[in-house]
């Protein structure tokens, strides 16, 4: 996967995410080497679609399926909200 198709997460300490009836936390992905893919993917569809919705999802899928295991934790959410059909919130920590 080509990182410069993504923005730029410099600015970003950790995504936190909401959903679920209530849009409670579900989630919180704190930036590190290993998430910097994930964090990247994430933030790029919060971007395009404002949250992110199954069609969302399946958008972030392909774009990690050349990514292998440096996307995992975001291929996991992504899967969660499309066997969910649900909708993330993106809050950006700096």
């Amino acid at each position: 996967m080509d990182k410069t198709a993504l923005p730029n997460i410099e600015h970003i300490q950790k995504l936190l995410l909401y959903g679920g009836p209530s849009a409670q936390l579900q989630e919180e992905l704190v930036k590190t080497p290993d998430t910097e893919m994930s964090v990247a993917v994430l933030y790029h569809l919060a971007l395009r679609h404002g949250v992110i919705s199954p069609t969302a999802a399946r958008e972030g899928l392909s774009l990690l399926a050349t990514a292998g295991t440096a996307g995992e934790n975001a291929r996991n959410i992504l899967e969660k909200v499309i066997a969910d059909s649900d909708f993330l919130a993106v809050r950006v920590m700096r």
